[in-house]
């Protein structure tokens, strides 16, 4: 997400806290940074926390007993400066809370694991209408631009409930509802009409891989099996392995040699390697066909990414990726790139 999102919670949630009435600048400002606050895992990064692990990105800070522990650690802060440690303990993890379950409706990236520590498994929402926001420098582009755009609009009726300063008036807000709903619509669907927009605005160059078809992509779900993918999709065009947990690798490799974890393929065959050196000691090289690689690293990777589309110009695209681990299918990308 690109955070307007959490801060439109963090925003509405200052006005519940003073019980509808209008909240002052810091108000806001700290209920914001509250709700944006599971994202300091992203800290993780810089110390070689892996995306999947328990404290990776949308991990342990997600999860809805973090909400709790955070709630209960707000409501005590309060009790401290004289305020109602039950309302606040309750509001904080409401906040809280609605960082991860938001996180399971973006279109990419991995699911949010709610139920850490209980269970590990990184959740999706069945209805994903948020777009993952680029990273980095590749924010401040037309399709970062396009991303903010579609945040305000979902979350526009949590901004102007929070920034309202006079009483809502029942037509206006009728009229205003409506107005929404068909915005959302436009934005949040698959809509010819709305892919059209995005294809002019965008300057669409879009390829598919042979044999792909948007309606046999469209029927692809959460926890189907790979095999049945590759049947219905054909052969991807370009495809990234990922032998993280090393349960494929024979264990008298030498650690050199494990040290080869990711591999990069195009056209059924190897392009690039992440650990140079640790994958050539494997005999693996550019070239490579997919079952010789697998032979090469003791076996097919734990998970792996196929896409489907590119942009022959490198420009933006439709982007149709499947992302599987162990054999079943766990994200499914469609969205703008």
């Amino acid at each position: 997400m690109a955070s307007i999102g959490h801060i439109a919670v963090g925003m509405a949630a200052a006005r519940v806290y003073r019980e509808g009435r209008e909240p002052g600048w810091r108000s806001m400002a700290s209920w914001s940074a509250l709700s944006l606050l599971p994202d300091v895992d992203v800290i993780g990064f810089a110390l070689g926390v892996e995306y999947g692990d328990p404290w990776g990105h949308r991990g342990a800070t997600h999860s809805l007993a973090a909400a709790v522990v955070g709630g209960a650690a707000a409501g005590i802060a309060a009790r401290v400066t004289r305020r109602s440690a039950t309302r606040t303990a309750a509001v904080a993890t409401l906040v809280l809370a609605s960082h991860g379950l938001l996180d399971t409706l973006t279109d990419g990236g991995l699911g949010a694991a709610l139920l850490w520590p209980f269970d590990l498994t990184r959740y999706f929402a069945p209805w994903r209408p948020i777009p993952v926001a680029p990273i980095g420098l590749d924010f401040f582009s037309a399709y970062g631009l396009i991303v903010s755009l579609t945040e305000l609009v979902l979350f526009a009726p949590l901004l102007v409930w929070a920034l309202r300063t006079r009483p809502i008036v029942a037509t206006r807000a009728a009229a205003g509802i409506a107005l929404w709903l068909a915005a959302v619509w436009l934005i949040a669907s698959a809509d010819p009409v709305r892919e059209a927009v995005m294809s002019r605005l965008l300057r669409e160059d879009t390829a598919y891989s042979s044999g792909f078809s948007e309606s046999a992509f469209r029927s692809v779900s959460i926890g189907q099996s790979a095999a049945d993918v590759r049947r219905r999709l054909g052969t991807p065009h370009e495809e990234g392995w990922f032998y993280f947990d090393g349960k494929a690798m024979d264990t008298a490799a030498s650690e050199e040699m494990r040290g080869c974890r990711v591999l990069n393929f195009e056209g059924g065959a190897l392009v690039t390697a992440r650990e140079d050196d640790a994958c050539k000691a494997r005999g693996l090289a550019p070239g490579l066909s997919l079952e010789a690689a697998i032979g090469r690293m003791g076996g097919a990777p734990p998970e792996a990414c196929w896409d489907y589309s590119w942009s022959p110009s490198h420009g933006h695209h439709r982007q149709r990726t499947i992302c599987v681990s162990k054999a079943k299918v766990a994200i499914v990308v469609g969205r703008w790139r």
